[in-house]
């Protein structure tokens, strides 16, 4: 028994032989997944009864493809370039609003009792009245830079002698939080002020801090003072329960509604007579209302308390709410940062990092940074009154500053942010029969009255999302699928399908017996009578016999005899 050799069939016939077969059952799956698919039109390109027609169908599917894919990437270009969408909802309780922090601060950077105390050390230190007055009015120049009085050598000899540092020395000349916050109340209860409030740092230099939750690495308090022991006096009018929480201290507040008595309100001593040197041209004090974790500085909403005074803070707040899903997209794209994705251990907020970026341009030159800067630079000197002249020089410059260097800062936005609103209102204290806890027992002439509440019950969130969840992007893309194609997901799984099973039975279909030459190589005889079937001497059967002749075979194996039976190949033999 002996195969039939494959001489003759080559490689380059064989790679010829398999494109052109790849081709036609291309052709033979799109012709059948054109006559069977449900997208409109794409039966007319094989059933034309012209090939003008079938032409025609074709370019008008063609064009409705490139129509589809045009209005698919022009989508995704949108949604790519403006990933998010605002909501406003104006329908939100107050009493899901932080409170505000309250910081006030008064003008008077030097308070005069504590000034005469070091005037009394440096007096014994060859200090005369005069330099030492002069060293007093100079201080405040340090909050609001101008030409000081004193000569440099004098100012850094004052300093070593009393060996203080700037901030040491600010802070013991301040006026006391004790002294200037005469009572305390809170939803209308009467608090300690020395336990509601504490000494901070703000853009105008040591302030008294309500609900300042602001970190920084220093704590002051005013125990720690030598000369505020001095001057504080005892609070007799203390009627609050020990036991309970002071508000402020622990936690952030919030308030359960909206009015006078359902907020914060505190009588303030001014003391106008211990005033030593003043950040401005009047007797008063400062009040900063800003983000409880904020520095009070860039974005704090700022009004100012006169004596005899009475002013009410109205407040109205917007909050910025950013869903959990925009942290999927890009930093580039939200252009916002959460909690815990900014460098460092305190809670990132947008208008701290504006502030200190603008103190690192005011102040960097000079190598130096404020005394009521917030303590993260231990590095970075302390400036002085003799960096005063620098600080003015650079501060003219300040105007040619590019906004870029700005953003230079890498300072972005808070995806959650809030802010606050003020409207102010002073009004002067009349001599009339009034009475209250706030005001029972003060000297109404000389005392100032703060009150600070919300206005509107509710307040206004804009809230942040993605345009399009990736259900509702997948669901567009299949609208733009139907409107050009009028197709769907089924249609894709038949494409997939025709192709699929195209390849499969293409396969099985080509899978013919290696021991064969070509079709176009053979030729069969038939015996034209019975008598020349011949039986097999092996198998005793009887066979027909087919005479094949290949012109590529050698002459002594021209003859080759195919036994079939039963219309089916078995053997050959020679």
């Amino acid at each position: 028994m002996k195969a039939v050799p494959q001489n003759g069939y080559n490689s380059r016939q064989k790679h010829e032989y398999l494109g052109k077969g790849f081709l036609q059952s291309l052709k033979r799956t799109f012709r059948d997944y054109c006559e069977n698919t449900g997208l409109h039109g794409f039966r007319y390109i094989v059933t034309g009864k012209t090939s003008f027609d079938r032409t025609i169908w074709f370019a008008i599917c063609a064009s409705s493809v490139a129509f589809c894919v045009i209005l698919m990437l022009r989508f995704w270009t949108y949604f790519s370039n403006n990933p998010t969408v605002t909501i406003i909802d104006t329908s939100n309780p107050i009493s899901g609003l932080q409170f505000p922090g309250i910081t006030i601060c008064n003008n008077n950077k030097v308070y005069k009792a504590h000034a005469d105390v070091i005037a009394q050390k440096l007096l014994m230190n060859g200090f005369d009245i005069n330099m030492s007055n002069k060293l007093f009015s100079s201080l405040m120049k340090l909050i609001r830079p101008d030409k000081i009085e004193i000569d440099n050598a004098t100012a850094s000899s004052a300093l070593d002698t009393l060996g203080y540092t700037v901030e040491k020395l600010m802070f013991e000349l301040m006026h006391p939080c004790s002294l200037l916050l005469a009572r305390c109340a809170w939803l209308g209860q009467i608090y300690d002020c020395d336990k509601i409030f504490k000494t901070v740092k703000s853009n105008e230099g040591f302030c008294c801090g309500f609900n300042y939750h602001f970190e920084f690495s220093n704590d002051y308090d005013n125990e720690n003072s030598g000369l505020m022991n001095l001057t504080a006096t005892a609070e007799n009018f203390q009627v609050y329960n020990p036991s309970e929480s002071l508000p402020g201290v622990g936690k952030i507040l919030h308030v359960p509604g909206t009015g006078r008595d359902i907020g914060l309100s505190v009588a303030l001593n001014i003391d106008a007579e211990n005033y030593k040197s003043s950040v401005r041209q009047f007797v008063g004090a400062t009040v900063l209302v800003h983000d409880p974790i904020d520095y009070p500085d860039v974005g704090a909403q700022s009004s100012t308390v006169v004596p005899g005074h009475v002013m009410a803070m109205t407040l109205a707040g917007t909050k910025i709410k950013s869903s959990g899903d925009i942290r999927s997209v890009p930093l580039r794209k939200r252009m916002c940062l959460f909690d815990g994705e900014a460098p460092g251990e305190r809670v990132y907020s947008y208008q701290t990092c504006i502030s200190e970026c603008i103190q690192q341009t005011t102040y960097g030159p000079c190598e130096c940074l404020p005394f009521f800067y917030p303590n993260e630079h231990p590095d970075v000197r302390t400036c002085y009154l003799t960096d005063v002249d620098c600080i003015l020089a650079h501060r003219r410059n300040l105007s040619q500053v590019q906004v870029s260097h700005i953003n230079d800062c890498n300072c972005l936005p808070q995806c959650n942010d809030k802010s606050y609103e003020v409207t102010a209102e002073s009004i002067r204290i009349d001599d009339i029969e009034y009475n209250s806890e706030i005001t029972r027992g003060l000297n109404t002439k000389n005392t100032s009255f703060l009150y600070v509440y919300f206005r509107d019950g509710t307040y206004l969130e804009y809230r942040k999302q993605t345009i399009l969840g990736w259900d509702s992007l997948l669901a567009s893309f299949g609208g733009i699928f139907g409107l050009c194609l009028g197709g769907s997901v089924i249609s894709m799984v038949e494409f997939l399908y025709y192709a699929v099973t195209d390849v499969v039975f293409r396969k099985k279909k080509q899978k013919l017996p290696n021991n064969l030459p070509p079709a176009s190589k053979l030729f069969v005889s038939v015996p034209l009578n019975k008598g020349a079937i011949k039986r097999n001497p092996m198998t005793n059967l009887d066979q027909s016999a087919f005479l094949a002749w290949n012109e590529q075979f050698s002459r002594r194996n021209k003859e080759v005899l195919f036994n079939f039976q039963n219309n089916g190949l078995r053997n050959n033999h020679e």
